[in-house]
């Protein structure tokens, strides 16, 4: 034949997939990427949220720490000797200088006993004094020394511990200890004492450690672990009672056995211990007179002595140390107040105080005594502190600036914007900020008050168009240190002052008290009408024209109180009127609350950044745009997936035909080719 019929189809699963991914794809193009471009420009427009609120949170954070005048005004104080005393200053402090006679410290009682002088061992007992302590079938030894000798009992074969008791006693070369049983606690107890207490020796049980009655081989330990030195050896609770400052008497109980240590422990332990720590003082020595029991109280000054009380049965009789006998302590510290002279006040006599810290003296002042002595305390402003306080101001200010200048920026030239230009939340936080910046801060007024806004102590907007800080918040330095040299206080006012009451020129209508969150910071005119039978008064803020409503007056004639109603601004603001009743006319005066900038851009950074703030407003409504794209954008990959999946069938069928009719084709060339044959 001169030619054949062809059916091209698809030549591999390939190529179809080829064909149906690029329609998918120009199919997606056309209907998602205007949504995605969209979304994304939310996505921007969310971001730079999130970086205004980041910087308004640290902002927000910096004015925090000095919307105070105690935060912001840093106060100086210095001693002329700090070997006399030491002093700072906080912000309630007057520049100025003191001289300070300190002429005693304040201390705490501490009194200290002459330490053991009858050295008495105490052995931990045995059931039964009349039973055996030997039965090893041999003799055993015992010994001891004092007083430079040393000496070996024997104790023979089933020896008790009265039959030891009476070898120590009768032994013709005892040194001068005195055996003794005492019965305390279900227990006999083996009790040796010196015979003449001096504090200058003591008892050593196996001095050498080789005596042999160990408890080993059936033998009782007596050996120098089992005694201890104790302060009781009567075998009946002992008394030890003392008193501290107001206390009344406090007893002690002391069991036979008691050591030192353990009395210790029982005075500090004591629930009813009123403030005496007890401790023990190892002087060095030799004797048992070498550990001291020390009574320190707690408090310093001169009503806090310590008295050992009348009560006190530990006394040194009948196997006792002594501690009753007034004689035996040594005052190492006497319980006395501090005393201090401030400018030669009070002349001939002191300013005394309980303790070497004192803050109620020379007020906003602190100070530290060391050591009785002259010292002069000079206070002054710490300029360099202020003004570092005031540049964190401006930096964490030019935070937040920055961030709204990069997310409303307007290029004339490109026509580009910034993702948030005209947004009406940033506005309001730009105008919110620039307003107490450059506008007196509340309840401020020239020239009752020496400055009334930042501008007058250095502060300023770049308006140098093109320059790197356009648009920022700078600060002349030289500026600020002059108003602080000026005046230090009002600098410290008109940044920090928090709900600041003042009073009008009438000295009988005076501030009274207002309440803090709920007065508004303004200023305001004042009405008290007392003609007649009235007894009324009312506000308005300065500038408006309406007054509100008449409230009524409490108090009597001479002694009127005027306090702003609730739903006004001025409630809670409180006056006092000394105006008697029956006045010819109308009185006329003001009042002034006042908030520095710093504290009241506190309060709007507090709302700002609010739940129900503007931002987080914002922040709501474009996450709903975004979560809306995204649900449009699920929505159009479903569609999509059905698309793909309806043309996949389509090529499939029409693969199909097109084979089919491939195959007829060369059905119908063969069928031609065999017929011509013929």
């Amino acid at each position: 034949m001169a030619g054949s019929i062809t059916f091209t189809g698809m030549s591999s699963s390939q190529d179809m997939n080829a064909v149906i991914e690029a329609m998918v794809a120009a199919r997606r193009a056309a209907a998602l990427q205007p949504i995605e471009i969209w979304k994304t420009r939310w996505e921007t427009k969310l971001e730079y949220v999130s970086i205004i609120d980041s910087a308004l949170s640290a902002f927000y954070s910096t004015v925090r720490g000095m919307d105070r005048i105690s935060e912001f005004m840093v106060r100086s104080a210095s001693s002329s000797d700090t070997d006399v005393l030491t002093a700072s200053a906080s912000s309630s402090a007057t520049p100025g200088v003191h001289t300070v006679v300190v002429n005693q410290l304040a201390q705490a009682e501490k009194e200290v006993h002459q330490g053991i002088q009858n050295d008495i061992k105490y052995h931990t007992g045995v059931d039964d004094k009349t039973a055996s302590i030997n039965a090893s079938g041999s003799g055993k030894t015992f010994k001891y020394s004092y007083d430079g000798s040393t000496r070996t009992i024997t104790v023979n074969n089933t020896d008790t511990l009265v039959d030891l008791r009476d070898d120590i006693n009768n032994d013709v070369g005892n040194p001068g200890v005195t055996a003794k049983i005492v019965t305390a606690g279900g227990k006999d107890h083996l009790v040796l004492v010196e015979g003449t207490p001096s504090g200058s020796k003591y008892i050593t049980i196996d001095p050498d450690s080789d005596m042999t009655l160990d408890g080993t081989d059936s033998t009782t330990d007596l050996t120098a672990s089992t005694f201890v030195q104790t302060v009781n050896a009567s075998g009946s609770d002992k008394v030890f009672q003392y008193s501290y400052g107001s206390s009344g008497n406090i007893n002690v109980t002391v069991s036979t056995g008691t050591t030192l240590e353990q009395l210790r422990d029982l005075i500090n332990n004591d629930g009813s211990n009123p403030g005496v720590r007890a401790w023990i003082l190892d002087d060095g020595g030799t004797g048992s007179g070498a550990m001291h029991l020390v009574l320190s109280g707690e408090d310093m000054g001169s009503s806090y002595s310590i008295t050992i009380g009348g009560g006190t049965t530990l006394d040194g009789n009948n196997d006792t140390e002594d501690f009753k006998t007034i004689g035996n302590y040594t005052e190492a510290a006497s319980a006395q107040n501090a005393q201090i002279r401030v400018d030669g006040y009070p002349s001939g006599s002191w300013i005394e105080r309980t303790t070497n810290s004192i803050t109620d003296a020379i007020e906003g002042i602190t100070l530290n005594l060391v050591s009785a002595g002259t010292a002069t305390v000079t206070v002054g402003t710490d300029k360099s502190a202020i003004m570092a306080k005031a540049e964190d101001f401006r930096e964490a200010f030019n935070n937040v600036r920055s961030a709204i200048i990069e997310a409303t920026s307007y290029n004339a030239d490109t026509g580009e914007s910034g993702s948030l230009l005209g947004n009406y939340a940033v506005q309001m936080v730009k105008t919110i900020l620039d307003g107490l910046v450059s506008n007196p801060a509340p309840g401020f007024r020239d020239p009752d008050d020496t400055y009334i806004n930042l501008l007058q102590l250095g502060f300023y907007t770049d308006a140098d168009e093109g320059s790197e800080t356009e648009g920022l918040l700078l600060l002349d330095t030289d500026e600020l240190s002059s108003v602080l040299d000026n005046d230090p206080n009002a600098v410290a006012d008109v940044f920090s002052a928090y709900f600041s009451g003042v009073s009008g020129s009438d000295s009988k209508i005076t501030f009274d008290s207002l309440i803090t969150g709920t007065t508004e910071p303004n200023i305001y005119e004042v009405e008290v009408d007392l003609t007649g039978a009235n007894t009324r008064g009312r506000f308005r803020v300065e500038g408006e024209t309406s007054w509100h409503d008449w409230v009524t007056l409490s108090g009597s004639s001479g002694d009127y109180y005027l306090t702003g109603a609730s739903g006004n601004p001025e409630a809670g603001l409180a006056l006092h009127i000394t105006y008697a009743s029956g006045q010819a006319s109308v009185i006329t005066s003001e009042a002034r609350v006042k908030n520095g900038v710093v504290q009241e851009l506190s309060r709007k950074l507090e709302v700002l950044l609010g739940t129900d703030g503007p931002l987080e407003n914002l922040n709501e409504h474009y996450n709903d745009i975004i979560d809306n794209m995204e649900d449009k954008i699920e929505d159009e990959e479903y569609r999509l997936t059905l698309y793909e999946e309806r043309i996949r069938g389509k090529f499939v069928r029409l693969d199909v035909l097109i084979n089919r009719m491939n195959q007829y084709s060369d059905f119908l060339t063969q069928f031609i080719a065999n017929t011509a044959k013929k």
